[in-house]
């Protein structure tokens, strides 16, 4: 397991989780230019919640001396956050209860693993 260089979270966003995991689950794994040009050009809210949560990551891992180019994202998630509890008036004079999530994000950073070369030769 990598070493994390640096963790930043998100918490409260008026996003639902079920949402926000289908975005955070893009980038996992990823290193953090492509992760960045995937959720730019990603079409949904909690993709830029999540832009932003990986810019602050970044500039995190830069005061720590680390490049740009050697950051992978080692995980990303998206838990369940508060809930907002709402009704709304139904016929009849009765009403109906619903719920409107939060979600709280994090991005943890790693250093990308070197890939050993080898010539071929199985030893």
């Amino acid at each position: 397991m990598e070493k994390i260089i640096t963790s930043v979270s998100l918490r409260n966003q008026r996003v639902s989780p079920k949402k926000a995991r289908l975005v955070m689950s893009l980038v996992r794994g990823k290193t953090v230019v492509n992760a960045a040009d995937i959720l730019s050009n990603t079409n949904k809210k909690s993709a830029n919640l999540a832009l932003a949560l990986l810019k602050s990551a970044v500039s995190s891992a830069k005061n720590k001396d680390f490049k740009e180019e050697e950051l992978v994202i080692s995980e990303s998630i998206a838990q369940e956050g508060k809930r907002m509890k709402r009704f709304f008036i139904r016929a009849r004079g009765r009403s109906a209860k619903y719920e409107k999530r939060m979600s709280h994000l994090k991005i943890s950073l790693s250093r990308q693993k070197e890939k050993k070369e080898s010539n071929g030769k199985k030893s």
